[in-house]
């Protein structure tokens, strides 16, 4: 028996989530940016008609509705990070000087970020039909890219070698700047 808490039913009116969705996003940009400057008429003008023009648009629902998750994700991951940092003990002070411009975690979150994006648009404009939609398999071998639906580029970030070359690289970042740092302060002494 079907009933109004059927996830189908909510399938018509997703339409009014990306509408709402883009809306805010684009309301926030403008207003944090002030390219218009202080309007918020202007700002939200604008914001709307964007947002009919993106939120009819297909593939900029498909690519909302795949980065959505994946951004969530991240931000609770990062959230908890932040969290287990102060129960330790950190202070606020202790969390502002890391997420600071001098110890590259804003850069850290941006190259992650980055990662999400051009993963999405991968996946989303450049990938075709899903193998499982079309119920044919396109790579001669499947598991020459990655598994069906999945984009190249996400198969070849998320590959074990990759993962791997990825920790000693930012292993190597870490020991280089813990190393440099102690130099200077033999140098001083």
């Amino acid at each position: 028996m079907a009933t109004f808490l059927d996830v189908g039913l909510l399938e018509y009116f997703n339409i009014i989530f990306y509408l709402i969705f883009i809306f805010v996003l684009l309301y926030a940009i403008l207003s944090i940016t002030k390219i218009l400057g202080e309007n918020k008429n202007l700002n939200a003008m604008l914001a709307l008609a964007l947002a009919l023009i993106l939120g009819f648009s297909g593939p900029t629902r498909d690519l909302i509705s795949f980065v959505t998750p994946t951004f969530f994700v991240f931000i609770f991951f990062a959230f908890f990070a932040v969290l287990i940092y102060k129960f330790l003990g950190a202070s606020d002070d202790d969390v502002k000087s890391i997420l600071g411009t001098k110890s590259g975690t804003r850069g850290f979150i941006l190259i992650i970020i980055l990662i999400i994006i051009l993963s999405s648009f991968g996946k989303i404009f450049f990938t075709g039909p899903i193998a499982s939609d079309v119920n044919e398999t396109t790579a001669v071998n499947a598991s020459a890219v990655g598994t069906a639906g999945e984009s190249a580029l996400t198969a070849t970030l998320t590959h074990p070698k990759v993962l791997g070359l990825v920790l000693i690289l930012i292993i190597g970042a870490y020991a280089m700047s813990f190393l440099s740092r102690q130099a200077n302060i033999i140098k001083l002494e």
